[in-house]
């Protein structure tokens, strides 16, 4: 809501923009089902601007997500066999679990841009999570720099995908007021 500051106090005075349904549109269970399939298409978007970002840049694929899955499954044999499905095993199956706490978000009213700025942080921290627990990756900030960013922004698209599919679908909003 479009807050005004005046001399006497703040304003808030609503406009098409800052109205939304105070209810969510589905069930708690069918907002479960639809942050699986926005995981899921939020996922393979990732997928894909990382494939046209490796096309530009030039940078190597990075094995670190299909070794986590490896190590977790005790699959260490078959990564030399497998390594981009297992890349690929990692990217959807973390969009799949990921995907549910953003349609959560929606249900309860925590929409839009922000929501996804958090919602972003929070994909990240997750795969943080398996991968250091795995022991294969190090912590981000010890990263290069440039690697950070790759990082941030192909997870940022996965965020922006999966948000607007559950804040469409599950709270009825339209981010862009058509």
């Amino acid at each position: 809501m479009p807050q005004y500051h005046e001399a006497v106090g703040t304003f808030s005075n609503v406009d098409e923009k800052s109205i939304y349904p105070r209810f969510p549109k589905v069930t708690f269970g069918q907002a479960v089902a639809v942050g699986l399939g926005a995981g899921f298409i939020g996922a393979l978007g990732m997928v894909i601007t990382n494939q046209v970002e490796q096309a530009f840049t030039n940078r190597p694929g990075s094995y670190v997500p299909g070794r986590t899955v490896s190590t977790h499954l005790g699959l260490s044999d078959s990564f030399g066999r497998h390594p981009d499905i297992l890349n690929h095993v990692h990217h959807f199956g973390m969009g799949l679990l990921a995907g549910p706490v953003r349609a959560f978000m929606s249900y309860y009213g925590i929409i839009g841009p922000v929501a996804t700025f958090m919602h972003t942080g929070i994909r990240i921290m997750m795969d943080q999570m398996v991968e250091n627990t795995a022991g294969v990756s190090a912590l981000p900030w010890t990263w290069p720099i440039n690697e950070q960013v790759i990082d941030i922004v192909h997870k940022g698209v996965y965020g922006l995908v999966t948000g607007y599919i559950c804040d469409r679908i599950v709270r009825g909003v339209d981010w862009f007021n058509k």
